[in-house]
């Protein structure tokens, strides 16, 4: 007898019909994109002008031509990834947390820590779907009702709070830590910034010079793996509401003050 298979998309729940969204399809980024703030949207100016009323977006290929657009999930995947990387925390030289140094485009595309902003994104994505934010709540919204822009704000304390969730919860923390005390120069763009040169005082007088591999950082002392999504194999292979947005804020805002600053 075949071994029975479980759904391997997102499940919605309509009258007289479920629906399942394949993760890997071009429409499963629908719900990241639906909580951009304005400011991120407008980046690519096909995807601003989709209707903030998904019914059709969902159920029509009317707009198929922008949302199966590549530029539509790198859109979505850029601003997540950096959005992601305002918030991962590092050791400064007292051991205190603190944010990355310097700009993300300071680094170099293949730095592990890059890297890791845009594995992240799979598991905000699923957190959307466990509080009240994910495709079933899309399309629940009747035909002919909008989904309010999200404030700056209100993203920034949203990404903030799902970034602290994920890496608290997969214990990302360690492999984080690691990543910034094996750096070398190539993680580091060739153009000079000041970050690269403090990091270069200290490669001089501290550092072993030895690399190491996003692969070997996912990898305990104990020979544990990390449970760490390659971003390629990801991404290749009921109303939204304010206040259901700020009610899920409010239930786990910390204390730090939360504020993206884009690059254009």
């Amino acid at each position: 007898m075949d071994k029975q298979k479980g759904p391997t998309g997102f499940i919605v729940v309509l009258p007289g019909e479920v629906i399942e969204i394949p993760q890997d399809s071009d429409k499963s980024w629908l719900t990241l994109f639906y909580s951009l703030p304005r400011e991120l949207a407008e980046k690519w100016k096909p995807a601003y002008d989709l209707p903030r009323c998904p019914y059709e977006v969902l159920r029509t290929d009317k707009y198929d031509h922008i949302v199966c657009d590549d530029m539509f999930k790198l859109l979505v995947w850029d601003c997540y990834a950096w959005s992601a990387w305002q918030f991962f925390q590092v050791k400064d030289r007292k051991g205190n947390y603190r944010d990355i140094p310097g700009n993300w485009t300071q680094y170099a595309g293949y730095f592990p820590l890059w890297r890791l902003s845009y594995s992240i994104i799979p598991y905000i994505r699923m957190k959307f779907e466990q509080n009240r934010l994910g495709f079933q709540n899309l399309y629940n919204i009747p035909q002919g009702v909008e989904v309010p822009w999200l404030t700056y704000q209100q993203f920034s304390n949203l990404i903030g709070n799902v970034t602290d969730m994920v890496i608290a919860e997969q214990n990302w923390q360690p492999m984080i830590d690691t990543i910034l005390e094996n750096c070398t120069v190539e993680d580091y763009e060739t153009t000079s910034s000041t970050v690269k040169t403090d990091f270069m005082r200290k490669w001089h007088h501290n550092r072993s010079g030895k690399p190491i591999s996003l692969d070997e950082m996912m990898e305990s002392e104990d020979g544990d793996i990390f449970d760490v999504a390659d971003p390629r194999g990801e991404f290749e292979n009921s109303v939204i509401s304010e206040m259901q947005i700020a009610s899920f804020s409010e239930s786990t805002i910390t204390e730090k003050d939360r504020e993206i600053r884009f690059v254009s």
